[in-house]
């Protein structure tokens, strides 16, 4: 999404996926939405506590949620999926001039007159020292990708910014969501361990009041907010890692926005009078990686009898309450990079082993398929403690079955799973999610130099070690080729290729479904990694 229009699919797909609730009782009437009224403090519940306040240091959702509230960056998404200004006052092109016609420059224009929390002017040194703080070794940020492109970031003025690529870097746009402030920061010895971290001051619509650990985090509204006052005075972002106390205060009306809902309590949250659901379809894709270097694997003919004998809509329908989507690749059907010709794969257990026995296997006395003298037998590992994934896991091993092959479902502790199994490529099969970016490229997904090991200091999230000439080509060219049109036809043949050598099974693409009080306005969740809480600082109440 970080060049040209964005499709005519990505709207018609909100549309049908954005759903309101259960009857009419839990909808409102348009004529309730016209006028909203100011003030008050609005509880959003979180089943996640953040780790830290600064989210150039974590990944986890809960920190980027309230590190959106609470920073901001040189451009964000709407809910359309279309970039807009954010510290920037435009969205830099090669159109109106900020992008050089060989992708090497791009000049950000920054608003005037935008201060800190704590009253320091904001100016084009906070940018400059941001991306000084990401290339710091000793800093333990969550990513350099993108910002080891640049060779140099110039300020001409106070308010503007050049950022010069020693390389063309195509999703030039992602960078620099989050802009920290130099003032404060720059003297620091370890930003790592900094106050900061846990008490930050951005030029976002909330400011940090208090963080009770455990309980909640409370924001204030940021009266010199530069898109205007935010309607509400305040937002507490409520810790509730138990979902039974998050369903209790829901019902007891304690809670006005909680996201990210179990799919095995949203027939109760429907039933709770005065609250709708909304489900939005997001970016973050379900799938099962094949360990490549395991013998069993290196079979193109086995992965794609898995595959097949899979039930992915059945596991839609029944376990994830139709809240997602079949995937067909790596790419969402909201972006510009989906391929529609590559359509999901249709169970066929008959089908499925048909290829086994075509490939040599023959199925044993208890009707699983082995072949010289090996039982077509692994183990499914995956995240421990994720309910709805483990209910998936359970459900794709009977159907594995069903078509005589045998696999042994295994949770693990979410730790030892990313920073062990999966990063030191210790699994056989093992299902987990990505988030989508905003831009497709996926060569740190795909490219055989990414396959995490000793040899690149364990780099990269090939965890299945794919290794093609033809994809490391085209992640490449995905990734540097300045022509739109070029990078969407890259990017279909790389989907094409998944479903030819299906080194990962597609599953589907997760939706965020929410539960929000009828009373709150202008909730408008985004699609994108901007998320449910985009546009916040608009929030406020249907008057009555």
């Amino acid at each position: 999404m970080t060049f040209g229009k964005i499709v005519i699919h990505w709207v018609l797909i909100v549309l049908l996926f954005v759903v309101a609730g259960c009857g009419q009782k839990n909808v409102l009437p348009p004529s309730a939405k016209k006028t909203v009224s100011t003030g008050g403090r609005l509880v959003y519940g979180s089943l996640q506590e953040p780790n830290t306040l600064n989210p150039l240091l974590s990944d986890l959702l809960a920190t980027a949620e309230v590190g959106s509230l609470i920073f901001s960056g040189l451009v964000t998404m709407n809910d359309k999926g279309e970039w807009i200004g954010d510290l920037a006052t435009q969205v830099p092109s090669v159109q109106n001039g900020g992008v050089s016609r060989d992708g090497l420059t791009v000049t950000y224009k920054l608003r005037k007159g935008v201060t800190w929390h704590d009253g320091a002017p904001f100016t084009a040194d906070d940018v400059v020292f941001t991306w000084k703080l990401i290339m710091n070794p000793k800093v333990n940020v969550v990513s350099r990708d993108g910002y080891d492109k640049l060779a140099s970031i110039t300020t001409p003025a106070p308010h503007t910014v050049v950022l010069h690529f020693k390389e063309y870097y195509a999703p030039y746009l992602t960078l620099f969501p989050t802009i920290l402030p130099r003032h404060i920061l720059e003297n620091v010895d370890n930003p790592n361990k900094a106050d900061f971290n846990r008490a930050p001051v951005g030029t976002g619509p909330f400011k940090f009041k208090e963080w009770r650990m455990a309980e909640a985090i409370v924001l204030d509204a940021n009266p010199a907010y530069f898109r205007g006052k935010p309607v509400l005075d305040g937002i507490d972002f409520r810790i509730l890692p138990d979902t039974n106390i998050l369903l209790t205060q829901l019902k007891a009306g304690e809670l006005d926005i909680v996201s990210d809902i179990n799919r095995d309590q949203l027939d109760q949250i429907k039933a709770i009078e005065g609250i709708r659901t909304v489900i939005t379809p997001n970016m973050v894709w379900e799938h099962l990686d094949f360990n490549l270097d395991r013998p069993l694997f290196r079979d193109v003919q086995v992965r794609k009898a898995i595959a097949m004998a899979i039930d992915v809509p059945a596991i839609i329908n029944t376990i994830l309450k139709n809240a997602a989507s079949q995937a067909t690749g790596d790419q969402s059907p909201l972006s510009w990079a989906y391929n529609p010709a590559v359509k999901p794969l249709v169970r066929n257990s008959n089908g499925a082993r048909n290829l086994l026995l075509q490939d040599g296997w023959q199925p044993e006395n208890d009707g699983i398929f082995a072949k010289n003298g090996r039982r077509l037998s692994f183990s499914l590992v995956t995240t421990k403690g994720n309910k709805l994934r483990e209910l998936v896991g359970q459900a794709i091993v009977q159907q594995l079955k069903e078509a005589g092959v045998e696999a042994e479902l295994r949770p693990v502790d979410p730790a030892v799973f990313f920073n062990d199994l999966l990063k030191r490529r210790r699994f056989d099969v093992a299902m987990y999610a990505w988030a989508s970016g905003v831009d497709p490229d996926d060569l740190s997904l795909w490219h055989s130099g990414k396959i995490p090991g000793a040899g690149n200091g364990y780099e990269g999230q090939n965890y299945p070690g794919w290794r093609n000439a033809e994809i490391d080509r085209l992640t490449e060219l995905g990734r540097s080729a300045v022509d739109l049109e070029t990078r969407r036809q890259t990017y279909f043949r790389i989907q094409e290729l998944i479903r030819e050598e299906c080194p990962v099974v597609p599953l589907y693409f997760h939706a965020n479904v929410a539960a929000v009080k009828n009373t709150v306005a202008n909730y408008k969740p985004a699609p994108t990694p901007g998320g449910s809480l985009w546009n916040a600082w608009q929030w406020g109440w249907n008057a009555k």
